[in-house]
């Protein structure tokens, strides 16, 4: 299609080169027949006695017959009408002549203005000073010149022609380059992908890091983004809140990074002062992940999800449905892993027992409606997923990724 517009484009440029051409064209013939009165009749504009007067007149109602100029006036040097003549044809563009008269005083320098009549019919108004043989101004002519049919043809094949050669230049144009062109647009999309899939391994390899620190495995980070996927498409969320869903699942702990082992490795509970630096690690993520635009919109998880339902989370203090969808969304699944899962300090629990503990926290620490989703999806989930082996993980993790992650804009995420 791209050759078709181009072909468009540069005919209607060669069609307006054209017609300046034509413009050109048909004025030089109107001058060239004009200077048939200079020639003969020049000499006799002023001054003239009756039968000079009378062979002008006639000569310039013959001069109309063969109707290449419709219209004619004669003026001496002191610019006085002495002869006048206009084709029955005239009465047919009275009005596109009065629209088009040339607003000018008779001057010695030659002026013209083209228009169409019906059918595309050339006309041309001309102004002409006459010269006598010692270039003095003998008087003026002005007319209006009728382009012959035979002029007219010319002309259109002239345009048809140059119009057609753009368009087979371009066609073969086209055909030479368009595999190149594709060619190279496959190199662009196979270089983006192996850019978007390098974005993606960052997103695993650095969150699987964070997620090595405080246990001995990253497959924690892998079960947290399954889980929290399938609540939002239980839930119904939309496709492109998903892609900031799961590279937010991915990078949620990385402020963690700053943290030191002291406090994050503790066995023991922690003191309110270390609890304090603890907490810090939601500003440090939110840090880092505000420095690169492509995780800018991870930000919602890794800012809120810590915040509870009631309002007595950190860091913000959020409450309800202020606390961003995706945010409220993670909670419930990274608080389930963290329940049901081993960890070097503690021991998986039950799956009836990870379910009461999250319903009692029900409208205080966690959306209802999102538990109430969840409880119905929880079971088969936790049997597919909490003993499957790493490399199952991972397939499953990587389908979702292929599934949800676009190359295009992704929006922010609603609260």
């Amino acid at each position: 299609m791209v050759w078709i517009f181009l072909s468009v484009l540069i005919g209607a440029a060669v069609f307006f080169l054209e017609m300046r051409k034509i413009d050109a064209y048909v004025a030089a013939l109107a001058l060239e027949e004009s200077r048939d009165f200079e020639r003969a009749h020049g000499r006799f504009l002023n001054n003239p006695d009756q039968l000079h007067l009378e062979r002008l007149r006639e000569e310039t109602r013959e001069h109309i017959k063969d109707e290449h100029f419709i219209a004619v006036k004669l003026y001496n040097r002191d610019r006085e009408l002495i002869a006048e003549a206009n084709h029955p044809a005239v009465r047919l563009i009275e009005e596109k002549i009065s629209r088009h008269r040339l607003d000018i005083t008779l001057i010695d320098d030659v002026h013209f203005r083209k228009f169409f009549g019906s059918g595309g019919q050339i006309f041309v108004m001309v102004q002409i000073p006459l010269k006598t043989t010692g270039q003095e101004t003998a008087g003026y002519f002005e007319g209006v010149y009728k382009a012959a049919p035979r002029t007219m043809a010319e002309i259109k094949n002239r345009i048809l022609l140059s119009l057609l050669q753009v368009v087979v230049i371009i066609f073969f144009t086209a055909l030479v380059i368009y595999p190149i062109v594709l060619s190279l647009n496959r190199g662009l999309i196979r270089l983006t992908g192996d850019l978007f899939h390098a974005n993606i391994g960052m997103l695993k390899v650095l969150g699987g890091a964070i997620a090595k620190r405080d246990s001995d495995t990253n497959i924690h980070n892998y079960r947290v983004t399954i889980y929290a996927v399938r609540l939002a498409e239980a839930a119904g969320l939309q496709r492109e809140y998903i892609v900031c869903l799961i590279k937010g699942s991915f990078l949620h702990d990385v402020g963690k990074i700053a943290i030191s082992d002291r406090i994050l490795l503790k066995p023991g509970k922690l003191t309110d002062e270390e609890m304090a630096i603890m907490k810090t690690h939601v500003r440090h993520g939110v840090d880092i992940v505000g420095h690169y635009d492509w995780l800018k919109d991870a930000a919602d998880v890794v800012r809120y999800h810590h915040e509870k339902f009631d309002g007595s989370g950190y860091e913000v203090g959020l409450k309800g449905h202020d606390i961003p969808i995706n945010a409220r969304i993670f909670a419930v699944a990274d608080v389930f892993d963290a329940l049901t899962s081993r960890r070097p300090y503690k021991e998986p629990i039950a799956l009836e027992t990870a379910m009461r503990i999250l319903m009692e926290s029900r409208g205080s620490h966690f959306d209802p409606m999102l538990i109430d989703v969840f409880a119905r999806i929880a079971d088969s989930l936790y049997k597919e997923i909490s003993g499957a082996d790493d490399k199952l993980l991972e397939n499953r993790l990587d389908g979702l990724i292929d599934r949800y992650f676009p190359t295009g804009h992704q929006k922010r995420a609603p609260g």
